[in-house]
């Protein structure tokens, strides 16, 4: 992240919050065509940024798109949010939402 910003400081609140939600952009269009591969490897940054700085503010706009996924990029997600657990955490409340596709529900569910 440091290289992307152009210079060697710890990125602030603010750049990660961008750099989360950039990612999350990019996770939804992939789902919505289909590409998997895609879709796991924003989430899988998008996950990692979050576990680390637990940022409030994207887990507000991932959650809601969380509890719309199915099918394959439902289980993608989840795959890549059971590698995240710190993550997963922060979607918790989403285990009890009947709504959510049960490969969600169970990546967030507490271990």
């Amino acid at each position: 992240m440091a290289e992307l910003l152009g210079t060697h400081r710890s990125p602030e609140r603010s750049e990660v919050d961008a750099a989360i939600m950039w990612l999350i952009e990019i996770a939804q269009q992939a789902a919505a065509v289909g590409e998997l591969e895609l879709l796991e490897e924003c989430c899988n940054g998008a996950f990692e940024w979050d576990a680390r700085w637990d940022q409030w503010t994207p887990q507000g706009k991932i959650s809601p798109w969380l509890s719309t996924l199915t099918g394959d990029a439902a289980s993608a997600v989840a795959a890549t949010l059971r590698q995240h657990p710190e993550s997963a955490g922060h979607f918790r409340h989403l285990a009890d939402n009947i709504r959510t596709d049960h490969r969600i529900r169970a990546a967030v569910s507490r271990p």
